[in-house]
């Protein structure tokens, strides 16, 4: 099977699970289509629940489903929890926000060389106010 109908079968679980039933259902119908008691069917194959299980890790992309169901449990407890979601996304914002402006702000002035061709050859220019008594001021 591909991956990326390993991927599409995430979102729709319902279809695939019924599929999973019927696929193993038609399975013990050929074993007692072949002669074998009802119970003896269901013995020889084994495990419904750990046959599906198998199936579907076959089928369904696992980590990803996984990841899907904490995403959709996620936002329904953001839904739930509203001024506690609120609170937390603010303060997020506020500390990425933050964090963001003390980097570029580092960046410019420490990290990056200056825009110029030869920095070696700058000069600082300074200059002194005197009052009329003579004294001076920097």
């Amino acid at each position: 099977m591909s991956m990326w109908s390993r991927i599409a079968n995430v979102f729709r679980t319902r279809e695939v699970d019924r599929d999973i039933d019927e696929e193993l259902q038609s399975h013990l119908e050929e074993a007692r289509a072949a002669g074998r008691s009802p119970a003896e069917a269901e013995r020889a194959f084994g495990s419904r629940l750990r046959a599906r299980e198998g199936v579907r890790d076959a089928v369904v992309a696992t980590r990803l489903e996984s990841l899907f169901a904490d995403a959709v449990f996620g936002w329904r407890q953001l839904l739930k929890h509203k001024a506690a979601s609120a609170a937390a996304i603010l303060s997020l914002a506020l500390g990425i926000g933050s964090c963001t402006a003390a980097f570029r702000l580092i960046d410019a002035l420490l990290l990056r060389p200056l825009p110029v061709a030869d920095p070696g050859r700058l000069y600082i220019l300074s200059y002194q106010f005197t009052d009329a008594s003579g004294k001076t001021d920097i």
